[in-house]
């Protein structure tokens, strides 16, 4: 069972959709809300999904139990306000970006990471976001996947767990390679058959 945190964004569910194209089950969401980390684990997930959300990675403390209680045992993928709540998690500090993005499409390059298997090593996203992960601050065990142009770090992931986060949103339509990135991390989850990337 794939487990998709919903933080009440209206893009929650575009990634749902992307989800269980690429899984070919239905994905269960749990609203911000109602998360009980009793309760999740219960359902024995395959994957956790942290959707994306309005805030900062502070004004969700559950979101840290359930990093807790999950880092070493299930694959997570963060999206958006889940890639800062990741880098928040493991030291890393969330500051004012220099300027809001709001439906703005950036270039990103990444560098060696399996969620960005089989993909061009530039390619275009689109960024909802006035906060980001200051670069000075992230460090082991996460290693920075992505940046944009001027630097910003745009992907991360743990150096010995399955465990990602993006800033943009790979589920915007006018991000590329959305689906590659979902079925990427769903490969390396084990939830859906491939070659581990």
């Amino acid at each position: 069972m794939i487990v998709m945190i919903d933080n009440k964004d209206s893009f929650t569910y575009n990634v749902v959709d992307y989800l269980e194209t690429e899984s070919g089950q239905q994905i269960h969401v749990v609203d911000i809300e109602d998360v009980n980390v009793q309760q999740l684990q219960q359902l024995n997930p395959e994957a956790i999904v942290i959707s994306p959300g309005p805030g900062a990675p502070n004004d969700y403390p559950i979101l840290y139990e359930v990093m807790q209680t999950f880092e070493s045992t299930v694959p997570m993928l963060g999206v958006c306000l889940g890639f800062q709540l990741i880098v928040a998690y493991y030291g890393g500090d969330i500051i004012k970006a220099p300027y809001p993005v709001h439906g703005h499409t950036t270039t990103i390059e990444h560098h060696e990471s399996c969620l960005f298997s089989g993909l061009p090593t530039r390619f275009n996203v689109m960024r909802y976001h006035s906060l980001i992960a200051d670069i000075k601050t992230i460090r082991s065990p996460l290693k920075i996947t992505a940046q944009n142009e001027e630097g910003m770090v745009m992907a991360i992931e743990h150096q010995y767990r399955p465990i990602y986060g993006v800033q943009y949103h790979p589920e915007s339509i006018l991000s590329e390679y959305g689906h590659a990135q979902f079925r990427n991390f769903l490969v390396k989850a084990g939830v859906v058959n491939g070659c581990e990337v």
